[in-house]
This record gives structure tokens, sequence and C-alpha cells, in this order.
């Protein structure tokens, strides 16, 4: 094992041994040759200390490195240097290249640390000894701001009544400037209730502050934001980019997580409820631990769950090292400040955080195990539940039982080939009994059995036959016992652990076990000692996460506090006191303020980390009611042109979701009765907060507006600039949409009066009245758009119910259609279209929700049910299916073999999950010549390259089909609102004939001679354009809706849109 190795013990004030005279030569040459030979990886002069050694002095030899000390003045045989010089394994000698030591070189050495390893006077001070080196820590490294204890000071001596402005003032009046004046009304309450809650002021609200004459109008807006639950929802979206939140597993597959919002909603709950921080912290390190039986802190131990994960990656063990390495970077970002990540493989090259720092940190996390069945629920509810499930269980056992059997053979298969596709290694630990397992081999086979678990979710795709018919069958029956099975328990993302016995991290390549300490820095000792671990009450686990939840919420840790209230100074004031909010260290910036950082953290822990205090302070300071407009800017501008002494308040443009949860509250489309609950997709009008985050399917407005990617810990938001964000405002149907929307309300509320309709619109946007000259610019401006010719494209999508949206994992978009829709997308000439040959339906698709009942959601149809012309519909099925629920189906009505007129309904046997993109197809072949007609089913999961395309086949007795005058519709069927497509739909084919898999549009996406009809929904061609040439484009039928009158929609929508796209709309001032 070479020097770097084993553990690393720096002695703190080592004296250097007697020097003998008589031993000055045999010193001297012995340390010429150390230098010759170790000092250029091993030295200060070199600015190297591989395996955290260095040999230019003799503290540095018998101190050592990571393996211990190196040097054992009079003993050679324990000096390991010596011990490494004279091996001959290529990964423990020394030198690791080049020449070897001859036999009298060693022998030097050796001799010299014989005689007591005396150090030459000529080498007392080694050369560029002041040089910082990764690893060292030493008085000046101890010394940098963030780990000294938090100090109160008092505020400063000035003339200003606010703690805060009095800190701020002191510096700005040293520099020679002087503050902006207080902002104008109307933009100061604008900025405060964008900044707390999220969201504009509503007209209701700016009426009542304009007429509000007390003194203290401000204070009370104030209270009043900060006990709204808008405001939770507003400071939840900082939390959870910090912790890097997300809706789904992320990579390729990017899988839904069905229960990751529960604690999204535990994180607006604890703002909302105002839960001291401390204890805010405590229950998501150590929630289960710590207050065992509270569903909230069980459900703040989500934070812990928040890693990456891959369905389809064999490498577990790998996988799982990856995993307690994010939960690792991610506590030190956001609990420390402290880049942790840059310590994994070597002590930090700017901080004094060494690697051993790291692994103890991941010792408080190593034995950690995920669980996905831990209801966040009191003891009385769990009881009450059990009783409700013991009788559905009873009344089903039968049901069940004959399930699982029919099942068995299939889990089976399943769960050998899933187990199978794993290293040998792994498979060992799978088919290991569970007792038998140690910490380790827990942990990862739990992490390869969520890839069996995968595949017992889609078990009903591979039951065929008899089977099939059989399954569903039973599974019918099981739900007529739903009235009698209790409500599903809350289950939540959560972690227990795999025992009580600790699992402490080891230190790649170097095999150094590493049990949990605290940061070395701010111990006595280096390395910092182990930490005092109290096992857990109940004792099945470690209780590691509550000693470090505990040492981080102590007043005397220098960080939390400070962190957090760094954090808070950012989101008022658009910068931190220090800018590199989850980084203190010596990459970032010193405080701009360092006593009012201390001061700030101080009082936050004062007043019991009581967070809305906080909030009210800041938001109470002169110096965030500033203006951002200065009387004379000019000596701000070249004092300090960054205003880090707060000469004025900074502007700063809305983050994504506030953008668009501003344009829904402006047009009267956002639905704020949505205040928890499971995550909607981000099409919906709802608060941004509550939208699904998809790390792979991301809103293209939160993209272009600079949110995270969610895969890592975000302190702080960019803030870009670019074409393509004015390309979506301007361009998209969504932009389009919204212009609309608007421009309806503003109908609806001032009604046949168009300066009316202004001032309103300005009140909405921008909450104040135009100006005269503003109002006159928007008369002229609807004037002359009244006078040119409507733009058709924004004709089509103000009138579509439909909106276009991006398909995961293809480019190009498609169409959202949403459930319920009356408006059918109808092909022209397609009546009396010849089906003689049977036919091919195809289409991409994105279902968000089936049918309650048993209808069919349908994807494209053609014809209505009729004793005398044929009809069909492509579709998936509804929860109470008369065959199974959520798969496809092919529902016609025609001739049949027998030579009646009918129904002839052909189930597939596969499964359509909800929010996931998929290819499906349906090739109809008729009975004929006695032999019967059959369907061929395609499905091909797109989010998963690995998943292979899935095939049913389905006899049935149609023999012929004749749609007569019925025309082909996209989502939906005539005269039935309850069976219109619920999702995103995209490259629908229409083919005669029933196509093999070769010809189908998975494998060419190019129109066919047999093409009817292709619809591909993009801009280039046309939305509602046919690209297959048959000149079959879709119209819209509008069903009952009363067409729209008046001719002067385009021009309202028009400059409603054009306001939209404003600075003023997209900035607080």
């Amino acid at each position: 094992m070479p020097l770097r190795a084993r553990h690393a013990f720096w002695l703190l004030g080592l004296a250097a041994l007697p020097l003998g005279a008589a031993d000055e030569p045999l010193a001297e040459r012995a340390v010429a040759l150390l230098e010759e030979r170790c000092f250029k990886c091993h030295s200060h002069s070199a600015g190297k200390n591989k395996g955290g050694l260095v040999m230019d002095s003799l503290a540095g030899l018998t101190t050592g490195g990571d393996g211990g000390a190196a040097l054992v003045p009079g003993d050679p045989a324990r000096s390991l240097f010596i011990k490494n010089i004279l091996s001959t394994d290529p990964d423990v000698m020394m030198p690791p290249k080049g020449d070897r030591l001859t036999a009298t070189e060693v022998k030097l050495l050796t001799d010299w640390v014989q005689a007591g390893a005396t150090w030459p006077v000529s080498r007392a001070t080694a050369k560029g000894a002041t040089k910082y080196l990764p690893g060292k820590i030493g008085a000046e490294e101890r010394a940098w701001w963030a780990y000294q204890p938090i100090r109160r000071v008092e505020p400063p001596a000035g003339q200003a009544a606010h703690p805060v402005d009095r800190f701020v003032d002191a510096p700005r009046r040293q520099a020679g400037l002087a503050p902006a004046p207080e902002a104008e009304r109307l933009t100061l309450l604008r900025r405060v209730t964008f900044d707390v809650t999220g969201l504009p002021p509503t007209p209701a609200e700016v009426a009542a502050f304009v007429a509000d004459p007390d003194p203290r109008a401000y204070e009370k807006v104030v209270d009043r934001l900060l006990a709204s639950p808008a405001y939770g929802e507003r400071q939840a979206r900082a939390w959870l980019d910090l912790v890097r939140y997300a809706d789904s597993d992320g990579f390729r597959i990017d899988d839904f997580r069905p229960t990751a919002w529960r604690y999204r909603d535990y994180v607006i709950a604890a703002y909302n409820a105002n839960k001291p921080y401390d204890r805010f912290v405590q229950e998501q390190l150590a929630g289960d631990e710590l207050f065992p039986g509270d569903p909230a802190a069980l459900t703040a131990t989500g934070y812990l769950r928040h890693w990456i994960y891959e369905y389809n990656n064999r490498d577990a063990r790998g996988q799982w090292e990856t995993i307690l390495n994010d939960l690792t970077d991610t506590t030190g970002d956001v609990f420390l400040g402290a880049g942790m990540q840059c310590a994994r493989c070597h002590d930090h090259k700017f901080d004094p955080i060494l690697q051993r720092d790291y692994f103890a940190l991941r010792s408080f996390f190593t034995n950690v195990l995920p669980v996905e069945d831990r209801p966040a629920w009191t003891a009385a509810e769990a009881a009450e539940h059990g009783d409700k499930q013991a009788e559905w269980e009873r009344r089903t056992a039968a049901t069940r039982a004959a399930l699982a059997e029919l099942e068995r053979k299939y889990r089976d298969k399943a769960e050998k080939e899933a187990v199978g596709r794993f290293p040998d290694d792994v498979q060992a630990m799978i088919r290991k009994p569970a007792a038998d397992r140690s910490p380790l081999e827990t942990q990862v086979a739990a992490l390869a059995w969520r890839q069996v678990d995968y595949e017992f979710n889609r078990l009903e795709n591979s039951i065929k036959g008899a089977d099939s018919v059989k399954h569903a069958d039973l599974k019918r029956k099981l739900a007529e016992a739903d009235a009698l099975k209790p409500t599903p328990p809350p289950m939540v993302l959560a972690v227990t652990e795999t025992g009580p016995v600790g699992l402490d991290a080891t230190i790649p390549k170097k095999g150094t076990v590493v049990p949990p300490a605290f940061l070395s820095v701010l111990s006595a000792t280096v390395p910092a000692p182990p930490a005092r671990i109290a096992p857990s009450a109940d004792g099945r686990t470690t209780g590691r996460r509550s000693a470090l939840a505990r040492w981080l919420t102590d007043p005397a840790n220098p960080f939390t506090a400070r962190l957090a209230m760094n954090r808070l100074w950012q989101q008022y004031f658009r910068r931190g006191l220090t800018p590199n909010s989850s980084d203190f260290g010596r990459l970032g910036e010193p405080p701009s303020h360092p006593e009012l950082l201390d001061w700030l953290a101080a009082e936050f822990m004062a007043k019991g980390w009581d967070q809305k205090a906080m909030h009210r302070l800041l938001l109470t300071s002169a110096t965030y009611r500033q203006s951002s407009l200065h009387p004379d800017p000019r000596a701000g501008n070249l004092k300090d042109p960054q205003n880090t002494l707060l000469w004025r308040f900074q502007p700063q443009r809305l983050e994504a979701e506030q953008i668009r949860d501003a344009l829904f509250a402006a047009t009267g489309e956002l639905k704020r009765d949505k205040a928890a609950g499971p995550s909607q997709v981000y099409g919906e009008p709802i608060r941004s907060v509550f939208t699904r985050i998809m790390r792979n399917n991301r809103d293209p407005l939160a993209d272009v507006f600079d949110a995270p990617q969610w895969f890592a810990s975000t302190a702080s938001r960019d803030v870009t600039t670019t074409p393509i964000q004015s390309l979506l405002l301007l361009n998209s149907p969504f932009m389009l949409k919204r212009g609309e929307a608007l421009a309806e309300r503003l109908r609806r509320e001032a009604p046949d009066d168009e300066a009316g309709q202004v001032r309103r619109l300005y009140r909405l946007l921008y909450a104040r009245d135009p100006s005269p000259a503003e109002a006159a610019r928007a008369a002229g401006f609807l004037a002359e758009v009244r006078r040119q010719k409507p733009d058709a494209t924004a004709q089509s999508a103000a009138t579509l119910e439909f909106t276009p949206e991006k398909v995961p994992f293809r480019d190009g978009q498609g169409l959202r259609l949403e459930a319920g829709n009356r408006n059918l997308l109808t092909a022209a000439r397609t009546t009396k279209l010849d089906l003689s040959a049977g036919f091919t339906i195809e289409a991409v698709v994105v279902p968000r929700s089936v049918s309650d009942s048993g209808a069919v959601r349908a994807i494209a149809a053609q014809g209505v049910t009729s004793r005398q012309e044929g009809s069909w519909q492509f579709g998936i099925t509804g929860q109470k299916s008369r065959r199974a629920p959520m798969v496809l189906v092919l529902q016609c009505h025609g001739k049949r073999s027998d030579g009646s007129f009918g129904e002839a309904v052909y189930f597939s046997n596969l499964r359509l999950t909800m929010h996931k993109p998929y290819f499906v197809a349906a090739s109809l072949t008729f009975a004929k010549g006695g032999q019967p007609g059959r369907v061929a089913f395609t499905l091909k999961d797109l989010a998963n390259d690995d998943e292979p395309l899935l095939h049913d086949q389905v006899e049935g007795a149609l023999a012929q089909l004749d749609t007569g005058t019925h025309p082909f519709h996209i989502g939906g069927k005539h005269a039935e609102p309850e069976g219109s497509f619920h999702g995103v739909v995209d490259d629908v084919r229409l083919s005669a004939g029933a196509l093999p898999d070769d010809r189908l549009l998975y494998a060419s996406e190019d129109p066919l001679p047999s093409t009817l009809g292709f619809w591909r929904f993009e801009n280039k061609s046309g939305l509602l354009k046919d690209s297959g040439g048959q000149g079959r484009d879709l119209t819209v039928d509008a069903g009952k809706k009363p067409a729209a009158k008046g001719a002067d929609r385009t021009p309202l929508a028009a400059l409603c849109h054009a306001l939209l796209n404003s600075s003023e709309f997209l900035y607080v001032e």
C-alpha cells in the first residue's frame, strides 16, 4: 500500500527532536536523498502532499499521511516509508515510478532512522513552508470567517431606527454614498407581494392599499402576506431547489415518483405553520429517529430520497455508491455551506476540508435504507385502517389467492429474468436470505429489487391468451369489493436503516475506514474525533443521523444560522451578503457586511429560529423599501457598480414559476383551490409549485427562464436574457392563448368599454393605471390592428381548445387535449373511405387520465354507434372496463362473419401507465373465408430505449366495416364528451390495410402509398395540416360551444399579448 494510505493523524504542537552534532552528516545526507527522490510529491516547495504526507520536515514525517506515521525514530521496521521503499508490490512500492533506491541509499535511510532520525539544522525551515497545502489545517486555515463562532454584535450608531438599516448605512456612508428614496407605494406593493408569495397583487389588494391612510399600512400588508398560504408556496420553491426535489427519477427513463409530492406539501406546511428552523432541519435529517410517531417528521425524511435513480442500471453496487455520495454532497451544500464534493477524491485544494472529512460525513448516512411502504399516519389512523383492511382481505381472500396462483409463473419468470441481468455478486446478494445479508448487501439487494418490482408492475403485459381473460375476470371480481377497501394509506418516500450497528465509510483505493465525525477544522485535534452517537430510542437504527441533526442545530454551530440568513437576504435583495449561498469557502467571497450577517444569525437563534420573524424584519427595513431609481446614480455606479453597499434596490426578473403563475393570475385562469395533493402536469392552470417536476421533460417556459435541472442542489438561479425567451413569449401558442384568455377576462369585466379594458389591463399586469400617453398609445394600437388582416395562425391558436405541447423524448410537438372537451378535430374528406382491406391506426400519445367508468377514451374514431352504419374507435379503456382497465382497445360496429350487424370489440392485453409517452397502433384484418379476423396491437414505451415493441393479437368476427358518411376524428368520438382523450397526441396516421411491423410509424415516419391521412401538428407544416398529401386537413368542430362573435377579438388579444411580453410585467423593481 502506497505512502498515501490508511489513517491521517495530524499531531499538533510537535517539538523537534534534539539534534546530535555527531549525527549531522548522516542527517544531511539522508534528508538530501529524500529531497532528491521524494519531495517532488511530498513537500511544501512542490505544493504537493500526496496521500496527505509531507516529508520536508520531521513533524511532517512523524505526523504522517493517510496511513499514519511514516517515520518512527529509532525503529525502521515500524517506519512506513521504509517499508514501502523495500516493497516490491507495484501498488505499494515507493517511489511508484522511475528507478528504485539502491541498496546503499536504502541503508543510508535505514541507518538514519535507526540513529534517531535527527533533522539537520540547515533544514529547520522547509522550503516554501508558507505555501498552502491541501489537507493542512493550521491557525491560518481556522481563521477563515465561516469557521468562527457566531458573534452577536450591537448595531452601529446611526439615525436609523431599524437595526438592519444601521448595519447597511455605516459602510455606505463610509463610501460616501447616499441611499435611494423609498419606492412608490404601488411599486413597493408589487415588489413585496411577488417576493413573499410569488404572485402579483390583485386589483382589489392594490385599491385597498392605496386607500389605507394608516401609517402602518405597509407593515399590515407584510403581515397579511406572511399569513397567506401563498407564502409557504413561495418559500417552498427555494427550499425544493436546494434539496433538488423532483417528481421523477431522472436519467433516461425518468420514471414518475407518485408519492414524492408529500414531501413538497410537508415543506409548504412547515413554512406556513412557521415551524422553527432547527426543528425543520432535524426532521429532514432524522425525523424518524428524533420524533417517532410524528407523520410530518417521517414525511420530512423524503429529503434523503431525492437522489437520481435509473431503472436499467445493472451496476447496483456502483449506483448505491453514487446515491451515498449524492446525499453527502447535498448535505454539505445545504447545511454546511461547504463544497464537500471537492474532497471526495482528495483533500480539498482550497479549503481545510480533508478527504477524511468527506467520508466522515458520509458515515452518518451509510446505514440508510430507502423504503416505499411507510405510511405517514398516527397510531389511531393505522388502527382504523387495519380493521377495514382486515375485513376487505377476509372478503377477497379467495379471489386474491386465485390471482396470485395465476400470476405465479409469470412472476417467477419476470423475477428470474430481472435478477439474471445483474452481475453475479449482486445476484448472490438478492438470493441470500435477508437475515444473512450484511448491511451493504441489504442496501444493494434492496436497490436491485426495485428492478424486479418494475417488472412485476408490468406483469399484465406478459399474461396472454386464456390466462389474460381469466386475469381480467379476477381483477373485475376483486374490484367489486372496492367499497369495503379502506382509503390507501398515505405512503411517503422515507428511509429507515439496516439496523442499530453502524457501518463506517471506507475511502476508496486507500481502504481507510472512517467513522462519523464532524469537520476537522472545527475540532481541537486533526482529524476530528468520532462523533458521540446515542442509539435510537427504539433500537432499530444507529442514531447517527440524529447526532448530525443535533450538531447542525446546536447554537454553537457556525454554519446553519448563517446559511439560512444569507439565503433569506439573497431572496429579498437579489444577492446574498456573501454571494455563494452554498459555499462559504475560499472559492467564494467573504461577506460584504460580516457584522450584519452574524447579527442576523444570532437574532434568528435568539428568536427561537422563528422564520417569519426574520422575514418581517428584513421586509420592514428601509433598505428593502428603497427605490430602484436613484436620483443621482453617478457616484454609486462609479464606486459600487455591483450595488454591494445597497445604495438602491436591485431590480430582478421574475423567476420562471413567478412568470407562469403571474400569467395565469392575470388571465383569471389560476386555480387557487389547489393547495396540496398529487402533482399535476404543467399545462394545468395551478400554481407552479404543484406541477410535476419531471427532470427530463421540462416545462418549456421554465426551461428557457433558467429553472434549475434539479439534478443537484441549487442555491441561486441564473438570470439570463436570450433570444429563445423572446421567441417563446412572442410566438408560442401557450402565450397566444394567454393573450386571448386575458382579452376574454377584460371583455367580461369591462364590457363594451375600450378605455376601461385598457385601465383594467394595466391594473392586472402592472398594479397601476396607465398614464394618459400610455392609454393613447393603447387606443392607437387597437385601431391599427383592426385595420390589419388578422393573422391566421394567431386566430387558429386562439380558437383551438388545444395547446401544442412537447412529447417527452421526441422532437417537435403534439396537441394537448383536455378531458370532456366537446371540440372535435375533424379530418376533411374522410367520409366514404375505402376500408375494405382493413386499416391501421397509429399515434404517439401521452395519456393523462382514463375514464372513471368503463368508457373508452378515444385516440381516434370514425362514426357513431348505429344499426345501419359502421363505426370504430381506437383508445384506452376506463377504470371499470368490462374486460380490463387502461389497455388499448379497438371497438367496432359493422357486419360480422355470421352476416349479422353488431359490435366487435378487440381488447388488447397492453396496459398503459399514465403520463408516459407511447407509440400505439392497431392493425385490423377482417374475417374472411371461414377464418377469423384479427387486430394486431403494438405498444412501445418511448421513455425507455431498452423496452421492446410489445405486441398482442386478438381474433374477432368483424367481416366488413363501412363508415358511410361519418368523418374521421382525432381525440374523441362524435357526441360523446366522456370519450374524449385526455393527454397529448402526436403523429396520428391512418392507413389502408394492416401494416406489418417494418412499415409502422415507429420504424418509418414517412407517408406511405397506403396512407389515408397523416397529422403531425407542427407549426412549420401547419398545425392541423395533413402531412400525408391527401388534403385531409383537420378542422375544429365546435360542438355545442357558441361561435365567437365580434370582429375585434384579435386586436384586444394582440394588445394583451404585447403587454405580457413587456419588461414591466416580467421584472420587479
